[in-house]
């Protein structure tokens, strides 16, 4: 057997997985419960659906790269500001739990941030 190198690295994108939408609350919370030590795993929940997505190189230079622009117009205007990343968020009320990718408070803290970033990535 003959050891290869490659010449290029190659990074895995993002995937996602999308469970139908009639899971009830309870159930949402047993799969994030077994599921809390996946590291660069997002599951979210709206309405009974269940996203789960790995988080790829690309997605997270371009969450880096928007978020130094925001901060860096925030800090220019003098506009006061929080961030909080991607603390999640949960509304059992509401029917939704999601991870923004970054958010911010606008002056002080609030209940949910003011501004909430995702990035999506699409082709076409």
């Amino acid at each position: 057997m003959t050891l290869q190198i490659l010449d290029k690295t190659t990074t895995i994108s993002e995937q996602r997985f999308l469970l139908p939408g009639y899971y009830a609350w309870k159930e949402f919370e047993i799969i994030e419960t077994l599921t809390a030590d996946a590291g660069n795993l997002r599951i979210t929940y709206l309405d009974g659906y269940i996203e789960f997505m790995t988080l790829g190189e690309e997605h997270e230079n371009i969450k880096k790269i928007i978020a130094i622009l925001i901060e860096a117009y925030l800090f220019e205007k003098g506009i006061n500001f929080i961030p909080v990343g991607s603390a999640t968020r949960r509304a059992k009320e509401k029917s939704a739990s999601f991870e923004p990718d970054e958010s911010y408070y606008i002056g002080e803290k609030k209940a949910n941030p003011d501004l909430a970033i995702e990035i999506n990535i699409t082709s076409g």
